[in-house]
C-alpha cells in the first residue's frame, strides 16, 4: 500500500477555508499540470505561494511516485471542482466541492503521468472506495464535472479512466466494474450512444445546447448537463416535429432527425465562442515595461474562457490588459498542456491552438 502522509495545510480563507463536506459520495481526479513538481513541493505551495496569491484552490490528496501527501481532512471542502457554478454530474450536485474528494496526480518533468503514480492513486482510491462504500463509477474526472481538460491525458484518451477503474475494483476485490463510461462531445454527437432520463455529463450539455440552437427551447435549466424531465420534453418535441417515437430518449433516430434540422437551418452545434474572442497577432511576453491594452486582455479573456486564468480568483480574474508573470504563467500552462513549447509567450502557434479549442 502506498505510503500516505498527513501533512494538512493551516486553515485559510483560500486553500483550507475549514468548511464541512455535506457527504462523500465520489472521487474527483485531477492532475497537477506543474512538471517535474512532487506531492510534497504541491502541498508547500497550497501552504504557502496559493495563499498570498489569494488563489481558491486545494485538493485533498496529492500522489507521486513515492508517497501521498494528505493535504485537506476528509470531511472538510477542498476547492477542487467547482467552477462558476459548474457541476455536470448529477450524483455530485449541486457542488462537488462538498460531496467529493479530490485527488490530484503529479507530473513528471516530460509533462507525463508515471505508472508508478497512477498505481499509488489507484491504491488511494481503493482505500477510499472501500471506507466511502462508494462504487467505481463515483471515479470521475475534472473533466466530467466542469469541463475543464483535467487530467488532459484522461480527457484526450477516456479509455485511461476505464482502465484506472478497473484497477481500483482489481484493488478492492470487485470482480465486476461499471460499464459506465467517461462521456465526451464527439461520443454524444455519435447515433450509438443513448441518453435518457438521469444521464449527466458533457455529452448531454452538448446535446443540450444543440437542441437550443434549433429551436427546442429549455427556459428553466438550460444546458446543465443534467438530463431531466425538461430535457426529455425538448427531445419529444423533436421526436414529434420528425415523425418519430416520443419516447424523450436520445438515440439513433433522435440523433438523425436532429442532424437533419442542423443541416436545414445551416447552424453549427457548436457553443458560437469563436465569435465572441478576438485574438491578435504577433508576439506577447513579459517585458519591461509590461506590453498592455486591447490585444492583451484579448488573451487573457480567451485563456479564461478555456479554464487557464491569469489569477483565478482575483479580480475578474487577473483580466487586466497586462502581460505579467501571472499571464505567462497562464499561457505557459495552456502551452504544456496542449503539447505546445511551455516558454509562457503568446505567438502564432499559441494562438491557433487557442483558436481551434474556441471554435
Amino acid at each position: 500500500m502506498v505510503k500516505v502522509i498527513q501533512n494538512f495545510v493551516k486553515v485559510n480563507k483560500f486553500t483550507r477555508p475549514g468548511l464541512k463536506m455535506s457527504g462523500v459520495r465520489g472521487i474527483v481526479m485531477h492532475w497537477t499540470a506543474t512538471p517535474g513538481a512532487s506531492a510534497l513541493n504541491e502541498r508547500n505551495y497550497f501552504n504557502g505561494t496559493c495563499i498570498a496569491d489569494k488563489r481558491y484552490a486545494s485538493a485533498h490528496y496529492f500522489v507521486d511516485r513515492k508517497e501521498v501527501q494528505h493535504i485537506i481532512p476528509e470531511n472538510e471542502v477542498a476547492y477542487h471542482a467547482h467552477d462558476q457554478n459548474r457541476c455536470y454530474v448529477s450524483f455530485l450536485k449541486p457542488n462537488a466541492n462538498t460531496t467529493a474528494l479530490g485527488v490530484e496526480m503529479c507530473v513528471e518533468k516530460d509533462g507525463k503521468i508515471h505508472s508508478e503514480t497512477v498505481q499509488n492513486a489507484a491504491e488511494l482510491v481503493a482505500d477510499l472506495c472501500k471506507r466511502y462504500g462508494l462504487s467505481t463509477d463515483r471515479i470521475v474526472r475534472h473533466y466530467d464535472v466542469t469541463n475543464k481538460s483535467c487530467p488532459t491525458p484522461w480527457v484526450r484518451d477516456s479509455s485511461q479512466l476505464t482502465a484506472f477503474r478497473k484497477k481500483v475494483a482489481g484493488l478492492i476485490g470487485n470482480k465486476t466494474v461499471s460499464k459506465t463510461k467517461p462521456s465526451t462531445s464527439k461520443e454524444s454527437e455519435s447515433a450509438g450512444n443513448i441518453l435518457k432520463k438521469g444521464s449527466s455529463g458533457s455529452s448531454v450539455k452538448t446535446l443540450q445546447k444543440r437542441l437550443i440552437a434549433v429551436g427546442f427551447s429549455l427556459p428553466k435549466y438550460g444546458a446543465d448537463g443534467s438530463y431531466g424531465d425538461e430535457t426529455v420534453q425538448a427531445v419529444k418535441a423533436l421526436q414529434k416535429k420528425a415523425g418519430i417515437a416520443l419516447d424523450g430518449i436520445y438515440g439513433p433516430a433522435t440523433e438523425k432527425a436532429l442532424a437533419a434540422i442542423e443541416a436545414k437551418n445551416k447552424k453549427p452545434s457548436s457553443s458560437g465562442k469563436k465569435a465572441s474572442h478576438t485574438l491578435p497577432t504577433g508576439i506577447y511576453k513579459v517585458k519591461s515595461p509590461l506590453m498592455k491594452g486591447t490585444a492583451v486582455r484579448q488573451i487573457q479573456e480567451a485563456l479564461a474562457a478555456l479554464y487557464f486564468y491569469p489569477d483565478k480568483g482575483a479580480k475578474n480574474n487577473g483580466i487586466d490588459g497586462y502581460y505579467g508573470p501571472k499571464t505567462a504563467n497562464a499561457v505557459k500552462r495552456f502551452q504544456l498542456v496542449h503539447g505546445l513549447s511551455a516558454d509562457g509567450i503568446y505567438g502564432p502557434k499559441t494562438k491557433a491552438k487557442i483558436e481551434a479549442l474556441l471554435k
